[in-house]
């Protein structure tokens, strides 16, 4: 492991029953980066965010988050060791209000320093009594973004963050994506290339799961020469 590398994943084997679908996926996340995992669909990128996050267990491999091994770990306890996994879902509690939706993030963290994290969205400052249900697909990212923020986790892993929305909620997460960047390391799966290309510093190329390709050449990342590993 490098100095710097905050997740380093190694030889990860992945089943569902009977079924082989991750293959000796090796990947390393230095503390920091911007790492983006791009393939087309099936090609085992959410099976591996969730192996990593705790929710499926591997086969084989190892998984070192800050040091330690976790790939036994529950997801509450990976979870609590800073390292948060926003779904792809979107899915926000629709009954509660954004303010109780972040409550129950600070009640998880203990962190209850909302000004912080509610400076990447300004938007939501104006949506906190506004039911989750209620919410646009654009909105719910956010308000799970913001939660996710919440006890300054050493790392986020997104899933398909900008699926779904408009142009302009896309431009949104792509600026807060800067700026929560200073702050902590991120690993995102993303669709959109222009988008990876612009806030990338590192990618991974998934197909038929397996890892087939790194770029970590920003120039090459911006030309999307990862595109014809797809």
């Amino acid at each position: 492991m490098t100095s710097n590398a905050l997740l380093k994943v190694t030889d990860l084997n992945v089943s569902y029953n009977k079924l082989h679908v991750l293959f000796n996926a090796s990947i390393e996340v230095n503390k920091g980066e911007v790492v983006v995992i791009v393939g087309r669909n099936g090609a085992a990128k959410t099976t591996f965010f969730r192996t990593i996050a705790g929710f499926l267990k591997q086969d084989s491999g190892t998984i070192l988050f800050k040091g330690k091994d976790i790939g036994n770990l529950p997801a509450y306890d990976i979870a609590i060791s800073g390292l948060k996994y926003i779904h792809q879902d979107k899915h926000v509690f629709a009954d509660l209000s954004v303010k109780e939706n972040l409550e129950l993030g600070s009640y998880a963290t203990k962190d209850y320093n909302w000004d912080r994290v509610l400076e990447h969205f300004p938007k939501l400052k104006t949506l906190m009594d506004r039911k989750g249900g209620n919410l646009s697909g654009g909105e719910r990212q956010m308000l799970l973004m913001a939660q996710s923020l919440l006890g300054t986790p050493d790392l986020i892993l997104m899933d398909e963050p900008t699926e779904g929305l408009a142009p302009h909620f896309i431009d949104d997460l792509k600026a807060a994506f800067k700026k929560i960047s200073q702050e902590t390391t991120m690993m995102i799966i993303e669709q959109n290339l222009p988008l990876t290309a612009e806030v990338a510093d590192r990618v991974y190329a998934m197909k038929e799961g397996k890892v087939v390709a790194e770029i970590t050449e920003k120039k090459e990342i911006q030309a999307l020469t990862f595109e014809k590993y797809l």
